[in-house]
């Protein structure tokens, strides 16, 4: 049985009538979460990336013979829509919720936006090149995700041309720097490399690529001779080879081991977690190979993760998740007493208010992992809007005061639960309880 502390801050928080253990975080029971068959991997489980290749067919087809309303553009439309539902759907109906937090972190860090075509493989990404290896090695997730359309698409590397291949002295074509530029930058070392270094990266990737035909190499984009980057010299022999040892040498850099250390701590403790933390997770990594769960553990058996002071401001898509499972709803109901214009809850909507529409991360560095960036006066408001909607709908139903006692307990302070049970009706209590700044954080 969990704890409260525990799946606050490292799940989405308790849901509706959900009992709680006394005491801490228990490394091991998070850790076992890792290889669960998880409810929340199998809600509305997406077609795969090769079904969308199918179907990415059968449209390109259709739209060559005219026909202005094709059914496969409007499958993908509806499969598009419901990839956007679960993205909603998951952390609410997660049984603890830290594999959802890991899925959704480790794809922050390798950001994929619905942009430059990107869209139509977003989801795939997430359960095919980033949910796999969130319990294995580093290095095997980093190679995954270097190779995915979705990020070739988004980072324009399929632009990309060696200028010295066939392709690109036929065509006056050049290289792209985007993809290894935030390779070395967001998705690994973060620092300890310089331009030479993008720029040799770049030369090493042209030519990548993953379609219906698998991974591969197009020899005609292909740049010829050797690249130096960081010290390490790699040849034209095997291009993809080279490629996969260039991601395992990158993996096991220090600086590598630190910057995926600052990442978790900063996104599980503090916006500026305890250099203590950050080094224990770092020699973990190190000493590890880059295995994931024993650089969590880690993490978990540091005495900051058994702090009840909680300084971390939920995301929109926690603070969402969190609420709907504190009244024991999903988000996707519709028609209930108290919505506007009687229609569903529109989350999709709702997190983009609140900063965070959903596959939209304005940077490659993906959405903020400290609070200012959640916290401009719009965003908040949109908050408490939600919160003030959702208890309208819930809160003549429930005990706001017991609600408090389930969901914080003792993390809450007095004022708040004297707050939440001095409200003159139920909704008002619980709408305190849900837009309190002790509930927002985790």
């Amino acid at each position: 049985m969990t704890s409260l502390l525990e799946i606050i801050r490292f799940g989405y928080g308790p849901t509706k009538g959900q009992v709680m253990a006394a005491g801490g975080v228990d490394p091991d029971r998070l850790l076992a979460q890792l290889g669960s068959d998880d409810l929340a991997a199998q809600v509305w489980n997406r077609p795969t990336l090769a079904d969308r290749y199918d179907l990415l067919a059968v449209r390109g087809a259709e739209k060559r013979k005219g026909e202005p309303e094709d059914s496969a553009s409007e499958r993908m439309k509806e499969i598009l829509t419901q990839d956007k539902i679960s993205f909603v759907a998951r952390p609410v109906v997660a049984e603890l919720g830290f594999v959802e937090r890991l899925v959704n972190l480790w794809a922050n860090r390798m950001t994929v936006a619905n942009t430059a075509g990107a869209g139509n493989y977003i989801q795939p990404f997430r359960d095919e090149a980033i949910r796999p290896h969130i319990g294995g090695r580093f290095a095997d997730m980093l190679r995954s995700a270097l190779w995915h359309p979705a990020m070739h698409f988004y980072l324009n590397q399929t632009r990309s041309v060696g200028p010295n291949s066939s392709l690109g002295l036929r065509k006056g074509r050049g290289l792209n720097e985007n993809l290894a530029r935030e390779f070395l930058e967001l998705h690994a070392m973060s620092t300890g490399y310089d331009q030479r270094d993008v720029t040799e990266l770049a030369r090493l990737m042209a030519g990548m690529v993953q379609d219906k035909r698998g991974l591969r190499m197009d020899q005609r984009s292909v740049e010829p001779g050797p690249k130096v980057i960081l010290g390490t010299t790699y040849t034209d022999a095997d291009p993809m080879a080279e490629i996969n040892r260039l991601v395992e040498t990158v993996a096991a850099r220090l600086e590598t081991a630190r910057s995926v250390a600052l990442m978790l701590a900063r996104h599980f403790i503090a916006d500026e977690p305890p250099k203590g933390l950050v080094d224990a997770i770092t020699r973990a990594y190190s000493t590890s190979d880059g295995d994931l769960p024993q650089t969590y553990r880690a993490l978990l058996e540091h005495p900051a993760s058994q702090n009840p002071d909680r300084q971390k401001l939920r995301s929109p898509q926690e603070y969402v998740a969190a609420t709907l499972r504190a009244v024991g709803l999903t988000g996707l109901e519709t028609g209930l007493p108290g919505l506007r214009k009687n229609r569903s809850f529109g989350v999709p909507d709702v997190l983009a208010k609140m900063g965070q529409p959903i596959f939209r991360a304005r940077r490659p560095d993906g959405w903020p992992e400290t609070a200012p960036g959640w916290m401009t006066p719009p965003m908040m408001a949109a908050r408490l809007d939600w919160a003030t909607d959702l208890s309208r709908i819930a809160g003549e139903k429930a005990d706001p005061g017991a609600m408090a006692d389930a969901l914080l307990g003792d993390l809450a302070t007095p004022m708040l639960h004297r707050a939440v049970r001095g409200a003159e009706q139920r909704w008002e209590g619980l709408a305190v309880l849900l837009g309190s700044p002790d509930f927002m954080r985790r």
